[in-house]
């Protein structure tokens, strides 16, 4: 256990979600537009966008309608893949497949998901994509800060979660562009846009921050036992000015092991599971059982031979009977453990009052002290020499006994056992005097008289 001074702090991987609402505040639909306009248009555009690197492509504009479309495919695949139970999950796909109502989404989603194959575009790049296309609509600044003039950080923008309630984003760096802080105070400023007319009387959620960096709000919640609300405020409510201060508060450093209540994995290689992770594949595991083919959201976790052998899911051609449903993602998800490196954070946030325009929402992220507790569990004994080196030690302190000691004690013993061996007596041949054994009677008797010298002479 140890308090450190530090004079930078490793830059924390942030995670900023706004709800559906106001990402969706900027979309003015026609009431008047029929579906078939509505259709036309995203055909026509579609067929604008034949390339795949072009239709992925940041630069590309994409209308509005395919932003809408494209996040409505993303959040209801998440519905029906992650954001449920095992036994909820194949409920949903069930009923996506054969309830009318849903009849719409089906068409809709299966008609992406062959755009998308088509133009032999990965689903998560579709993520990315249809991310970036709704939150640019809303973004006015996301950048990284720093107290000195000359230096510029180029932040990008890497979707993490898109669902019916939320689209998160975090910022992202190439490694020209990644710094420690190293100053106390503000390093990072994201300032967003909203439709104030249209959300004036709505009911909309507050943004949320996660210094951990968890792909959603929802995360936390789908770790083994949940995690305690910590690194996080989600109270970054629509046309406020927020300053919000992070900091670390501890950092807790274990060792390996099994055993409950404490039990967790090293995560240092680069592409090794996280915890999250590591449900996650479980989940996919389980409805590559339950339907012969990977869920798209999933997607990612699978290696591209697997992916081409079974092809994305459609769970129209999928048949779960619900009634003898036993498969469950529970025993493989009780082998994924928390990292044993965790942080913990506090964070404190100031609201500042009403921004000048309304529409606007400013969050201004600070860090304060460098300083905090570490408490690190390492082995006694880093090798086996090190080892055998206390017990040497031990052995002085209680014994009295030192190696030059331990070895004239063999050395006794082993004089003490030699003298004792030479010392048993031949057997007699047939015919030899009895007598002439020196141990015999009489012989030890001729003995009595002379000193300890002449007598061990005589018996040898």
């Amino acid at each position: 256990m140890e308090i450190r001074f530090n004079s930078s702090i490793t830059l924390p991987t942030l995670t900023f979600c706004m709800s559906k609402t106001q990402a969706y505040s900027h979309f003015k639909i026609n009431p008047n537009e029929s579906t078939a306009e509505w259709d036309a248009i995203i055909q026509e555009k579609l067929a604008n966008l034949t390339d795949g690197a072009v239709f992925v492509n940041k630069s590309t504009p994409w209308d509005w309608r395919m932003a809408m479309e494209g996040f409505e495919v993303i959040s209801s695949l998440n519905s029906l893949e992650r954001e449920t139970t095992p036994a909820g999950a194949a409920r949903s796909m069930t009923v996506f497949k054969k309830h009318p109502r849903l009849a719409g989404k089906r068409k809709l989603i299966k008609q992406w998901l062959n755009v998308i194959r088509e133009r032999n575009v990965t689903f998560e790049q579709f993520t990315q994509k249809v991310g970036i296309e709704v939150l640019k609509r809303s973004m006015q600044r996301f950048q990284r800060t720093s107290y000195s003039d000359s230096r510029v950080f180029k932040t990008d923008i890497h979707i993490s979660w898109i669902s019916q309630r939320h689209l998160c984003f975090q910022p992202k760096y190439d490694e020209a562009n990644y710094e420690d802080i190293n100053d106390q105070g503000q390093f990072f400023i994201f300032q967003v846009s909203h439709n104030a007319e249209k959300l004036a009387d709505a009911q909309v959620d507050c943004m949320v921050i996660d210094f951990h960096g968890r792909p959603s709000p929802l995360t936390r919640f789908m770790e083994g036992k949940g995690r305690v609300k910590d690194g996080i405020s989600d109270e970054l409510c629509l046309g406020q000015m927020h300053e919000v201060a992070g900091e670390v508060k501890g950092e807790y450093i274990t060792l390996e092991n099994d055993e409950d209540a404490i039990a967790c994995r090293e995560v240092d290689e680069e592409g090794e599971d996280t915890e999250f992770d590591c449900r996650s594949r479980c989940r996919m595991e389980m409805i590559k059982d339950m339907c012969d083919c990977i869920p798209a959201t999933l997607a990612y976790l699978s290696n591209e031979d697997e992916l081409n052998d079974l092809g994305v899911c459609d769970y129209t051609q999928c048949d779960i009977d619900i009634q003898n449903f036993t498969l469950s993602d529970e025993p493989c998800a009780n082998k994924c453990f928390r990292d044993c490196h965790q942080i913990r954070y506090t964070v404190t946030l100031d609201q500042k009052g009403r921004s000048v325009r309304k529409d606007l929402t400013t969050v201004v992220v600070n860090w304060g002290s460098f300083e905090y507790l570490t408490l690190a569990q390492e082995y006694k004994y880093g090798s086996v020499s090190e080892f055998i080196s206390a017990i040497g030690g031990v052995i002085g302190i209680w014994l009295g006994l030192s190696v030059l000691s331990l070895l004239q004690g063999i050395g006794f013993l082993m004089d003490y056992c030699t003298a004792k061996t030479l010392r048993v007596e031949k057997p007699k041949k047939v015919g030899e005097n009895p007598f002439a054994s020196p141990y015999h009677p009489s012989k030890v008797r001729d003995t009595l008289g002379k000193n300890e010298k002449e007598v061990e002479a005589a018996a040898f």
